[in-house]
């Protein structure tokens, strides 16, 4: 709140973002406080997933975690993308398996998923991946990139 109406599903590419009131967000929240997020109903869940943006090396389980038991369109386009700017190929067995349940069960997000790991060189079946996704993604990414620079990534051996 207030943010997550313009963070939710693919809204982040349709609509203005408050970047810069979300970098100051990002920067008074904790990693703990993002990973709750992460855990939790949706709304919540779509704005720890762009806060993970710049620190996706210390909070890559809770968002793997939170990417697999997304239940669509609203959190796993921002959960997908955040995992695969921060993550990339770690974060392929997660992208498949909610892609796997995506299609189960009808979530909504499986086109943009399967181009999200398209990304990664892998190619998804049972799914069609149109220009309108890979543009998707390719606006998804720009937004996870400018938010990531609210907080540097800490190298996992300088916070030990």
């Amino acid at each position: 709140m207030p943010f997550y109406l313009a963070m939710m599903g693919l809204n982040a590419v349709r609509h203005g973002v408050p970047f810069d009131a979300l970098r100051e967000v990002a920067r008074g929240t904790t990693d703990d406080e993002v990973a709750e997020l992460l855990a939790s109903h949706w709304r919540p869940r779509v704005m720890g997933a762009w806060l993970a943006s710049g620190r996706t090396q210390r909070l890559e389980a809770a968002l793997l975690e939170s990417l697999e038991t997304s239940l669509g369109t609203l959190t796993a386009p921002p959960l997908a993308t955040v995992a695969l700017h921060g993550l990339g190929a770690k974060a392929v067995p997660s992208l498949t398996t909610y892609l796997r349940l995506d299609l189960e069960h009808r979530r909504g997000s499986a086109s943009f998923v399967a181009a999200v790991l398209e990304r990664l060189d892998v190619t998804p079946t049972g799914v069609a991946i149109g220009d309108r996704d890979r543009r998707a993604v390719d606006g998804m990414l720009i937004v996870a990139r400018r938010l990531a620079k609210a907080e540097p990534e800490i190298p996992l051996d300088a916070a030990n």
